[in-house]
């Protein structure tokens, strides 16, 4: 297959928080699906369910090979996030995320108020249309009825009016990030290989396996190879082969293994010499 795009994509972000390889901006997440063959998994939870682990949500996490690869391949950037918001503190950038803070209040106590007013209006006028199918002749002040028969908001409850940050994107900027190096993991040109050459992958323990590898987007295709790397001197298992092929062609998928050749060590590029072999397992 060849190369999802041919126009470099730009830098993502990618936070390395507790050694785990995190994206938190979705527009970063959509570039690496779109520009880079690369899905990650979603991690991120909701606060009021914790344990709830069916519908999970942003950050996704990515796995050190893919890190790597995207960093070999200019795709994307690792960041210390714990030491860009240490530096991002003692700057400038905390008083301009304190102010996009306030800002960020004002707007949205202006969207409740105008919602409340809102809903009073339509209460009040359903309120007027019962009196005067009653006939009764008192009129019914609308600034003073609200939805729920409480009074209305006044200047001081602006000021109890409070918003949550849910992301500190507005504290980080590009001259506060602490770049790190690509990641010191070991090395996997299986991986770095069939992601230039437009696959996608997720993970395949389920299948008994390293990698799960799609043609294309994974919402669109099922996997079509299971795959497992090995190094190009390293002795394979015959148990390890009849285990992946039989169990890749029960889930109707190709047993798929893969290494750098060590003899012939090309120019640093990104797909390397690597060489592939599928294996069907024809006796099922």
């Amino acid at each position: 297959m060849s190369s999802s795009s041919s126009l470099p994509a730009p830098a993502v972000r990618i936070s390395l928080i507790a050694g785990r390889y995190l994206v938190f901006d979705p527009e970063g997440v959509a570039a690496l699906r779109r520009d880079s063959n690369t899905c990650g998994t979603l991690v991120g939870t909701m606060p009021q369910q914790p344990t709830q682990n069916i519908f999970l949500g942003l950050p996704i996490e990515l796995r050190p090979e893919e890190a790597q690869a995207l960093v070999q391949r200019g795709r994307a950037h690792v960041v210390d996030d714990a030491a860009a918001h240490q530096v991002a503190m003692h700057n400038h950038s905390r008083k301009a995320y304190i102010e996009t803070l306030r800002k960020t209040k004002q707007t949205a106590h202006k969207v409740v108020t105008e919602r409340n007013a809102q809903r009073s209006a339509e209460h009040a006028d359903k309120i007027a249309q019962g009196q005067r199918k009653a006939k009764n002749v008192e009129s019914v002040p609308l600034d003073n009825v609200s939805l729920d028969g409480a009074s209305p908001k006044t200047p001081s409850d602006a000021q109890l009016f409070a918003v949550t940050p849910t992301t500190t994107k507005e504290l980080l900027n590009a001259k506060t990030d602490v770049v790190c190096g690509s990641p010191n993991v070991p090395e996997a040109p299986l991986a770095r290989h069939l992601q230039y050459n437009g696959y996608y992958m997720t993970p395949g323990l389920r299948f008994g396996a390293r990698y799960s590898v799609y043609p294309g987007d994974p919402l669109r295709f099922h996997a079509h190879y299971m795959a497992n790397q090995y190094a190009w001197e390293e002795e394979i298992p015959i148990l390890d082969v009849v285990e992946g092929g039989r169990l890749a062609t029960a889930v109707k998928k190709a047993f798929l293994i893969g290494g750098e050749e060590a003899c012939q060590p090309g120019p640093s590029s990104d797909e390397g010499n690597v060489r592939t072999y599928s294996i069907e397992w024809a006796g099922m």
